[in-house]
Formats: C-alpha cells, structure tokens, sequence
C-alpha cells in the first residue's frame, strides 16, 4: 500500500484497533465520572485573551519551549497533553490543564508516574526507541518515583480533562494523585450512523464530546478553542513531523507500519519529505501524522478559527495558521 492509501486508510485502520477498547474504557469508567466538562467553570476575563497548548512533539526539546516559558511573566491559560505534564513541571510550568485522549492500558500512565512501572515497561521499547529527553527515555526506577512524588505534588494546581476512553490505571493513578477530574467523550465517527462508536458511547455515559482530529494535541487545541472560548492560542510542540536526520525506527508509528506492511516495505517512500515555508526547513512525515495534520487543517478552515503556530518547525502551516516565535507571542499576548 502507498502513502496516501494509508492515509485514505487510518480512519478505518484506527477504528479496527481501537474500537472495543475505548467502548470498554468507557463503560468500565462511568463509576468514576463525579464531573464532566459542562461543570468545568470557565477561566477569568484575565485568562480569556491567549493561552498556550503545549504538544510534545521533538521541538519541545530542541527549542527548548518549556525554559523560555517558565523564564517568562505569562499569565494566560496553560493546556498541556498528558505526554508533556511532567515536563511541564519539571521545568517549571504547572498547567491550568492537562488533557487525555489515548486508550493504551500501559503507556498512558507513565506520563503521570506508574506505579506499576516495571510490570508495564516489561518488552515495550515505545519510550526508549523515541523520546529524545534522555532522562525520560531510560527512566529508571528511581526516576519513576520521582514522578510520583512531582506529580502527587503539583497535582491540585492542575484540572484534568480526561477522556471517557483512558485506560483503568490512569483514572486510579489521577485519583490516587488528587486530580479535579472532568470528563469527556471523543467523536470518533458520526453519532447518527449505524453501530457508531460515538453513540454507543454516549448511550453510556452521556458526556459531552470533542472533535479530537485523532490526537491530543488537536483536542487541547479544539478544547481551548471552542470550550474554553480563549481567543488568540497558541501551540508548541505540535511538530506532525521528524528532522530529517532521526532514523525512521525511531518515529512513533514505525513499529505498526512494519506490523501492518512487513519490514521489507516500509521505505522512504512512506516518509514523505515536506518543506515548511514559514521557516524554509524540510521535515519527514508519516502516513498517521499527515492524517493529524489535515484533520487539524480541516478544523481549523471549517470553524474559520486561527492557530498561533509557536512550534518553530514542523509540518503545520497553511490557511488559518500564523507561524510565529514563541517569545513574539508571549510579548503580544502574554
């Protein structure tokens, strides 16, 4: 299969894997659902006017984002994606929220500090294959525990938008550390077809819902953009790409490819080189993050909205999409 069969394909391929598991989440979490999004109160007029979403793509590391935000005096809203959290507060940023999307029963967790880290780390190299944070890609026990004991601590700063969908470990462990929880269901398919995912959801739990475009980082986007009403949202992290000198093992989705495909055909071909003009540099792609950015595109074009895009590379640009340095938008809107 080509590039943009797979694309054409994701919808479909995604649906396959996925769709007893985020039924079954969701069922398995309604005991649990004390608040959702509707008694979310919404921010003051002074963090209505910009916030920052914070992905947690590989310019997180290189640009360095998290110090200049830390280093700065800005007081509008912080939305960080469950795999950036405990970089946040390592680095000093502690989120007005922090939002989950992500089915998976063992990976989920860590970003909050597992506490059945061995037992789940146990022949799954996801983290130590891909991260480029050193200190989290061989996390050892002792740095696992001192997760815990950030997270625990910080915790109560911090509301959590958690999806119906999140995996059993996670809603004990978000419990456990003292999370305001508040609740919601994404859209996965259209609600009025036939055996819908998002109906059969809904039927269960009666949550609100989110157009996520298939990942995180566009949920916190859509969540700050059309829940909390922010007005000028900025995003970093969100890269929907790799330079084009880290080995095609290393990217997220490489190990499905082969699963899918078979080791001899996954090539170059499926890793397309894309220029970004707003800073003139290439980057390589994957069939799943192309799939995120035109969902995102789409968004974006169909709800007329603007994105700040503070990434500094990356493949998110086009109509709607304002590329700027993060310390511009911190100075116009911070």
């Amino acid at each position: 299969m080509d590039f943009d069969g797979l694309v054409n394909d994701i919808t479909d391929i995604g649906y396959e894997w996925h769709k007893d598991l985020i039924v079954q989440n969701s069922a398995n979490n309604v005991p649990y659902m004390d608040e959702t999004l509707k008694a979310l109160n919404h921010p003051g007029a002074d963090k209505t006017d910009s916030a920052i979403v914070i992905s947690a793509g590989p310019s997180l590391h290189y640009n360095d984002s998290l110090s200049l935000l830390a280093a700065s005096d800005y007081n509008g809203t912080i939305v960080a994606i469950d795999g950036s959290y405990v970089k946040c507060l390592k680095a000093g940023v502690i989120p007005d929220y922090v939002i989950t999307l992500d089915p998976h029963p063992t990976r989920i967790v860590r970003w909050f500090g597992d506490l059945d880290f061995e037992k789940n780390m146990a022949g799954d190299d996801y983290f130590s294959r891909q991260d480029l944070d050193m200190d989290f890609r061989e996390n050892s026990l002792r740095q696992n525990q001192e997760n815990i004991e950030l997270v625990n601590r910080y915790a109560g700063q911090s509301k959590l938008i958690i999806a119906s969908t999140a995996p059993a470990n996670l809603v004990q462990r978000a419990r456990q550390a003292g999370f305001d929880m508040y609740w919601w269901m994404p859209l996965v398919d259209n609600p009025d077809s036939a055996g819908s995912l998002t109906r059969k959801m809904y039927n269960l739990t009666k949550l609100p819902a989110i157009n996520t475009g298939g990942n995180v980082g566009t949920a916190a986007w859509v969540f700050a953009q059309f829940w909390l009403k922010i007005k000028n949202i900025a995003v970093v992290g969100m890269d929907l790409g790799y330079r084009q000198d880290l080995p095609y093992n290393m990217t997220q989705g490489y190990p499905e490819l082969v699963q899918m495909l078979g080791a001899e055909n996954v090539g170059s071909d499926l890793f397309p080189v894309i220029e970004n003009p707003d800073s003139g540099e290439a980057y390589y792609t994957d069939p799943t993050y192309f799939w995120y950015r035109k969902n995102t595109l789409d968004l974006i074009a169909n709800s007329g909205a603007t994105l700040y895009n503070c990434t500094g590379g990356g493949i998110l640009f086009g109509d709607g999409v304002i590329a700027m340095t993060l310390q511009q938008f911190l100075s116009e809107h911070g």
